[in-house]
């Protein structure tokens, strides 16, 4: 992970889409899940006042106006990708699954990235961006833009 120092609002019109066709009805279902979460959870940050001194840091922050959901293909694969939905990859044996992902937040706003393998690894890093915000009022924020995850699971069972 790398992260920087600046603020970063997440815009009243946020919203968060795949971009590309056939996305599975449970990943359309965790997409619609974390942005209700977004603009529901109101988590304040752990200091002192929760979050009232990040105010002033949050006056002419850009905002982040969307995250766009990437499936990225294997290196290896030539043919047409089949999108399995989140179900079907969660139930593959655990040296089978793709669980990784990468998330890219830009400190400029506009649109964030959340690339992977599998539906999987979309769930992953949708459910860590939802993790990373605050809100104090009715603003929702993060201070440590830009931000870039790559994550996977440590460790991976041996079948």
């Amino acid at each position: 992970m790398t992260n920087g120092t600046t603020p970063l609002r997440l815009a009243p019109s946020f919203s968060i889409s795949a971009s590309f066709s056939g996305a599975p009805v449970d990943l359309n279902s965790a997409i619609t899940r974390t942005e209700g979460y977004l603009k529901s959870d109101k988590l304040g940050r752990l200091v002192p006042g929760r979050g009232v001194g990040d105010q002033v840091l949050l006056t002419g922050a850009h905002e982040l106006t969307s995250l766009k959901l990437e499936l990225t293909a294997s290196p290896t694969s030539k043919a047409k990708r089949q999108i399995s939905s989140i179900t079907e990859e969660a139930q593959k044996p655990v040296g089978e699954r793709d669980e990784g992902y990468s998330l890219s937040i830009p400190s400029s706003g506009g649109a964030a990235t959340l690339s992977a393998n599998s539906t999987l690894g979309l769930l992953r890093g949708l459910t860590t961006f939802g993790q990373l915000w605050y809100t104090f009022q009715e603003t929702t924020y993060l201070l440590e833009a830009p931000l870039k995850i790559d994550d996977s699971p440590a460790f991976v069972r041996a079948c």
